[in-house]
């Protein structure tokens, strides 16, 4: 299958991070080249191995950050993606773009110079409406980040009611990743 584009999914510590790799899969099955970076925040809601197996290769995370060649990954990442994709995008990594942190692989990676961000937000509605997020999205837009959702519907916790904040549906991320290769 002719490869589509380079694709670096991170993947945040949300507990929709379960949903990763159904859009990992579905955009190798799309012919892109994926690689995963996730933070150490994602791995209480999915194990790495999971995220590799749908990556079909390691995952890059803050362990594997400095590489024994000498080539430091997060410009190495940078350079390589077409395209960065963040699913879910918690509001704390939108916050820690937003401000410019780069102390952990993933947000390192985009402040390294990535060519495209694209944000498929997941939080619980309120964080979605805060002012400090709606600042923090309307900064990233308008340095050229892209957003694709949240979606209004139930969230994970039976506690809370529904509203917007969960995660666009795979196949809805998949085309936002298409169109933002266009």
């Amino acid at each position: 299958m002719e490869k589509t584009g380079k694709i670096l999914v991170g993947v945040t510590g949300g507990i929709a991070a379960y949903k990763a790799p159904g859009v990992i899969r579905r955009l190798r099955e799309a012919g892109h080249e994926v690689k995963v970076a996730a933070t150490e925040a994602a791995f209480r809601f999915i194990p790495e191995e999971t995220l590799s197996i749908a990556a079909g290769g390691s995952v890059h995370t803050d362990t594997t950050w400095w590489e024994h060649s000498g080539r430091v990954e997060h410009v190495t990442l940078a350079r390589w993606a077409d395209i960065v994709l963040v699913t879910p995008a918690t509001a704390d990594a939108l916050a820690r773009a937003a401000i410019g942190l780069g102390d952990d692989l993933l947000s390192a990676t985009i402040l390294a110079g990535a060519k495209k961000v694209l944000w498929a937000p997941a939080m619980n509605p309120e964080m979605w409406h805060s002012p400090a997020t709606r600042r923090n999205v309307d900064t990233l837009k308008g340095w050229g980040h892209l957003f694709v959702g949240p979606e209004e519907g139930l969230m994970a916790s039976t506690e809370e009611q529904p509203g917007v904040g969960r995660l666009a549906d795979e196949a809805e991320i998949v085309a936002a990743v298409h169109a933002t290769l266009k």
